[in-house]
């Protein structure tokens, strides 16, 4: 229920009015006059009402890294802060690369090494040979194990997709089910009220028995002779004086309307009863519990269908890995019989300087590879955008494998939220979202709905776009509050939403009707639709053009008197 503080606060200053009034009054003669209550009107009429929901969303940037360096040790200088512009190749921060400088040396000297070892490589040829030699029974092993391993993931494979088809039926038999007991559950929920509506003039209906009793056709009663009068006349006098009825005519005119209301009842148990059958259901499921089983059936079906549906993606999924673990294996085996041909080479040339040729060129490989270890040491941008985080600080030691900094592309940002099914289903990519944010109003349009239900929220992600991204009030990864058209009803009767009333459960309104003696209020009892903070549908109760009053006032009340004031005319004058 919603409050009403300005209808409390008007009936309040309502009864302080009276009372003064009959203080006031007390010893003067005693007056009787007609108050009217004045009241606003507004013309019903048909429309498009638009339901909008707000949500909480996370603001982040569509493009973000955290830039991790490769190496551990301290930090030197930090050359950026947090809301700093860089571009791809800026240095970020540079650590202290005196060890790699050393590295680059000793690779250097490694080269030299091997220059000098090239002079003396006859003393080596004997060693070379035999270490060549463990080196081909070692990769020969290594060898033997990837076959063995590419021949266990070939029948892994081969089991997999022989499963394949059994979990294709299985996901289509589930899927089946799913659409199966949907049906079910919307045809009983489609039956539900007009099940009610005729339980509620017929409780001995209550039960598939009664149902099936009431659904029986009923022999006709055969009504007593009555006397007719004569016909009248063509002015619509009686030609002759009439006839008088037997005592047996008033029992047969109620004995005739007793069989009209029965067969009435019956007929309508019996579309009830077939469409029941055609469902099939018992009239034991046309209750909220009924509808509340059904639902619960329809969506253990649907759990049941995206089960065996992930059932088949895992496998279809492991399918692939297999095969790409596979082709690792034959690379893997290729690169090692290559390997093992080179091996076999470099043993056969121990007897020269070829080997020692390869070493010097393996020494070279070295100082690249020193080179390349010592450029680590230096971190750079490896994109556009703005500095996010910093959590390195100069002269203190920095963990290898942790994120140095975070850069974020914020020319482009994206706000994710989540919704329920209903919600989903309405949304359209494209639809536009609103995003309050410190600076104002920021607009963004959906360009992701999800088609799972998040696990742990139970709701469906959705991913909108923002437009306007030189809003600095955008942070990452703060929260913020949106809102969105969630629903909508077209060509609806639309009134105010604090015209409507309610007594217990039933919805109502007030019309101003005209009569003989001026315009009464009058009390329709009405069907409330959906309603956003300013309108209300109304689906059965009012039609276009009815007079609706959208005031209250003390003495409002069915046939009360009233007086129709219009705010315009009253505040010109």
């Amino acid at each position: 229920m919603r409050t009403r503080n300005r209808r409390i606060a008007a009936a309040m200053a309502a009864l302080l009015i009276a009372a003064a009034s009959f203080a006031g009054c007390s010893k003067k003669t005693e007056e009787t006059t007609v108050q009217l209550t004045r009241v606003e009107t507004q013309t019903a009429a048909r429309g498009t009402l638009e339901i909008t929901g707000t949500y909480i969303g996370t603001v982040a940037p569509h493009n973000s890294v955290n830039v991790t360096p490769l190496v551990a040790g301290t930090v030197k200088k930090v050359n950026v802060k947090v809301g700093d512009k860089v571009k791809a190749g800026d240095v970020l921060c540079q650590f202290d690369d005196k060890a790699a400088q050393l590295q680059l040396q000793s690779a250097q000297d490694a080269v030299n090494s091997a220059r000098a070892g090239k002079e003396a490589a006859e003393d080596q040829i004997h060693a070379a040979k035999k270490q060549a030699e463990a080196s081909i029974t070692s990769m020969e092993g290594q060898l033997e194990t990837l076959y063995a391993q590419k021949e266990a993931s070939e029948e892994q494979l081969e089991q997999l997709e022989d499963s394949l088809e059994d979990l294709q039926k299985a996901m289509d038999a589930a899927q089946e089910g799913y659409a199966a007991a949907k049906k079910i559950y919307d045809s009983a929920n489609a039956l539900y009220i007009q099940y009610q509506a005729f339980l509620s003039a017929n409780p001995d209906c209550a039960t598939t028995a009664g149902l099936m009793a009431a659904s029986v056709p009923i022999p006709p009663t055969v009504p007593a002779k009555i006397e007719m009068p004569a016909p009248d006349n063509a002015l619509g006098g009686a030609t002759s004086e009439p006839e008088t009825k037997d005592s047996g005519t008033d029992n047969a005119a109620e004995t005739a309307q007793a069989d009209q209301a029965a067969v009435e009842k019956q007929q309508a148990a019996a579309l009830l009863v077939a469409a029941l059958n055609e469902i099939p259901l018992t009239v034991e499921y046309l209750t909220e519990a009924g509808l509340n089983t059904l639902k619960d059936q329809a969506e253990q079906a649907q759990s049941a269908s995206a089960a065996a549906s992930s059932g088949y993606a895992q496998a279809n999924a492991s399918i692939t890995q297999l095969k790409n673990a596979i082709a690792q294996l034959e690379a893997q085996i290729q690169a090692l019989e290559d390997n093992i041909d080179a091996a076999e080479d470099a043993k056969d040339a121990a007897g020269g300087t070829d080997a020692y040729d390869a070493q010097i060129k393996a020494a070279q490989t070295g100082v690249e590879s020193a080179q390349y270890q010592k450029d680590l040491y230096t971190v750079t941008a490896p994109i556009d955008g703005v500095i996010e985080s910093v959590n390195v600080t100069a002269n203190e030691i920095s963990a290898q494998g942790y994120p140095a900094f975070t850069i974020s592309d914020k020319e482009a940002m994206e706000v994710s939220f989540y919704v329920p099914e209903e919600v989903r289903d309405y949304l359209r990519p494209g639809d536009q979202i609103h995003v309050e944010t410190p600076s104002g109003d920021v607009k963004g349009r959906i360009s992701l709905i999800g088609t799972a239900v998040d696990p742990q929220k139970g709701l469906f992600k959705v991913t909108a776009e923002i437009t306007t991204v030189t809003d600095k009030s955008l942070l990452s990864n703060t929260s913020v509050s949106l809102s969105l058209v969630t629903n909508s009803v077209k060509d609806q009767i639309l009134i105010p939403f604090d015209a409507v009333y309610y007594d217990n459960d039933q919805a109502y309104v007030f019309v101003a009707e005209k009569g003989t003696e001026g315009d009464r209020a009058v009390r329709r009892d009405v069907t409330a639709g959906a309603y956003n903070n300013e309108m209300i549908a109304i689906l059965e109760g009012l039609s276009d053009g009815d007079q609706v009053i959208t005031t209250w006032g003390a003495g409002l009340k069915d046939g009360a008197p009233i007086e129709i004031i219009h705010p315009q005319t009253d505040n010109q004058s």
